[in-house]
């Protein structure tokens, strides 16, 4: 073997090591979760409650990736909102949540490993199949 095929053949061997060094340093690669989908809203009229509220009861699923994850929801006029656990299949049904119809509902969850999706904006109300996505600002 020569010394320029040896030389060449090191060389090629520190780039490589090079390259896997920053791609170590550089992390994880984060990908993001997508957002829940199939998120219903049904008007609850069995609740009531002595100032007048609307109470709506959300269910979604199956999304493989919230599996055993938690579901949480926030009616972002009210400030308020409510979590939900997820099934085996990342299906969920949510507590009872106060709100009025036309209200900006926001919807994320974290998965098994603790890791957020991506938040969504739905709007509350009985439209069928799927809540719509809310208008943009």
């Amino acid at each position: 073997m020569s010394r320029a095929s040896t030389a060449r053949r090191v060389l090629r061997l520190i780039s490589a090591g090079l390259a896997v060094a920053a791609a170590w340093a550089c992390g994880p690669v984060y990908i993001p979760v997508p957002p829940p989908s199939q998120t219903t809203f049904t008007l609850d009229t069995t609740l009531t409650s002595s100032t007048g509220d609307q109470f709506w009861i959300a269910a979604g699923g199956p999304e493989p990736r919230a599996a055993n994850g938690t579901y949480y929801l926030l009616d972002s006029q009210r400030n308020a909102g409510v979590i939900a656990g997820a099934n085996a299949d990342g299906s969920y049904q949510a507590p009872p949540l106060a709100g009025n119809a036309g209200d900006h509902i926001l919807i994320n969850y974290k998965d098994r490993a603790g890791k957020l999706s991506a938040s969504a904006c739905l709007l509350l109300g009985e439209q069928r199949p799927t809540a719509p996505l809310c208008p943009p600002p």
